[in-house]
């Protein structure tokens, strides 16, 4: 996570806010404010949790936009993060990480999010 502080662009994410948090507890609250005084925005897709949704009432404030997209079919646990050349992949649950660093693999990664992103947007409309 303190790698993304360094990004020069938004961050694209597939996260579970109750793995991060459950896995990190008490690292989040300063992160979140750290990466936004950066003014390092993220997209992120989350199962649809109670946890998410409270999380996202501070998008704003935490330079976030968020996606919810049903839990049932669409949960995941292992974290990717894609930003600048670098695709981040973490298993909070097996607690490893792998940082892939290609201009090449980030480019590809980045456009199927984009992809991603335009689904999870209609689901998430249905959604709140």
């Amino acid at each position: 996570y303190e790698d993304t502080l360094t990004s020069s662009e938004t961050i694209r994410a597939y996260a579970s806010i109750d793995d991060m948090h459950a896995v990190l507890p008490g690292y989040f609250p300063e992160y979140y404010h750290r990466r936004a005084a950066k003014g390092i925005h993220i997209r992120a897709i989350f199962p649809d949790t109670p946890e998410a949704r409270e999380r996202m009432r501070h998008d704003k404030q935490e330079a976030r936009e968020s996606c919810l997209v049903p839990k049932e079919g669409f949960a995941f646990s292992p974290e990717i993060n894609i930003y600048d050349n670098k695709v981040v992949f973490m298993s909070l649950c097996e607690r490893f990480g792998l940082m892939i660093e290609s201009g090449e693999l980030s480019d590809a990664m980045k456009k199927a999010f984009d992809l991603s992103w335009e689904e999870a947007k209609r689901l998430h409309k249905k959604r709140v």
